[in-house]
């Protein structure tokens, strides 16, 4: 969605839905205000009818009322539907992604940091930083679903997240991706040999785990940058926490390698945007990749900047493949087309945050052709 949908809210006058939300939701339907008293059967149905619900009274009510739509989401699209077109693996990441967006036609008012019109509310101090534009004091409505996935990155970023291998959790800040599933960590791991006192740079560095656990595994040197500024902003405030600023050295924010110069590396980690999409947001960027092109960009450049002998480590998600978007197969072809490939892999299985359907996260060890300079 390219434009702000405005309201008149029953009993509170005017609001909108920002722009970050409507990606999300689509058009609203015709709005309900709902008291959290109503039964979540009731309001489900609401759902079902296409209209959209916004829950007022008590907090817990609400959480709760969020909660039961959620486990009996499959009720809101129909499964003999357009989503319902394709192969099995189409078909349940279609029809999941139709009944996610219905579910954020669950919202709550809100104005500032501040949830309207309900009782006993969580601690949203500092919400408007984690919208990606502020709302100033005008009312607004927000997806319960939304709200729940910033009070959990909220927490994150309040209390740390651990990570095997740091001598301390990191810090998470707004609009930078949360590396909540510590499967490519772990998969980092399998790699100490070729990273132990090698120069390494983390391309798309994020939070800066990545680069914290190569210098954790031994690396001379390590380098991280991203495009994110609010990425870069983490990493260095993740290495001081740390006490590895000395060992990290953070530059940015630069597209792919516009800060390197002509310098090499022995060994380049990229956690890349591994679904096909265009980015609606900061945080999206570490997601989605219109038509591979952050993946061909990265693999055109990352030649010349490869010491002799020296590897990519690309972690890779084959979820756009499961909705038609063979990122496999085009990741093969980047790869020919610049004289690189695949000398080992590791993987592991795990649920899509973006489909609700399986995934199989891999992590490629790509090297230059023999002959290729």
């Amino acid at each position: 969605m390219d434009t702000q949908q405005e309201f008149n809210l029953p009993d509170f006058g005017a609001c909108f839905l920002p722009r970050e939300f409507a990606n999300f939701t689509g058009p609203l339907g015709p709005i309900e205000v709902v008291d959290t008293a109503t039964r979540p059967s009731s309001v489900l149905a609401h759902l079902i009818a296409c209209r959209s619900v916004v829950l007022i009274g008590d907090y817990g009510r609400a959480d709760g009322i969020y909660r039961f739509c959620a486990r009996n989401e499959r009720q809101l699209v129909a499964k003999d539907g357009p989503a319902a077109e394709g192969d099995r693996r189409q078909r349940i990441s279609r029809l999941t992604a139709a009944c996610r967006m219905r579910l954020h036609h669950l919202l709550v008012p809100a104005r500032g940091d501040s949830l309207v019109g309900l009782t006993q509310p969580p601690d949203t101090t500092g919400l408007q930083q984690w919208l990606g534009t502020p709302t100033g004091d005008s009312l607004f409505l927000i997806p319960v679903r939304r709200l729940q996935r910033i009070l959990t990155d909220m927490r994150r970023a309040r209390d740390g997240l651990a990570v095997a291998g740091l001598s301390s959790p990191i810090t998470i800040l707004p609009h930078v991706y949360v590396p909540a599933d510590m499967s490519v960590p772990v998969m980092l791991n399998d790699f100490a040999p070729l990273i132990s006192g090698k120069r390494v740079l983390d391309m798309g560095t994020g939070t800066g785990v990545l680069a914290l656990l190569a210098a954790h595994l031994g690396a001379s040197e390590v380098t991280a940058t991203d495009s994110n500024p609010k990425a870069v902003e983490n990493a260095r405030v993740n290495a001081e926490r740390l006490g590895m600023s000395d060992r990290v050295k953070v530059r940015g924010p630069s597209n792919l390698f516009d800060a390197m110069g002509a310098e090499q590396f022995d060994v380049i980690i990229f956690n890349a945007p591994w679904s096909e999409g265009v980015p609606k947001s900061l945080y999206d960027t570490a997601i989605y990749d219109p038509g591979h092109s952050v993946l061909a960009g990265f693999m055109k450049a990352a030649p010349a900047h490869l010491a002799a002998g020296g590897a990519i480590l690309l972690q890779y998600s084959d979820v756009s493949d499961g909705r038609g978007g063979r990122s496999l197969d085009s990741l093969t072809s980047i790869l020919e087309e610049n004289g690189l490939h695949m000398t080992s892999t590791r993987s592991v299985h795990r649920q899509s945050r973006l489909t609700g359907t399986g995934e199989t996260v891999r992590f490629f060890e790509i090297r230059k052709l023999i002959g290729e300079r």
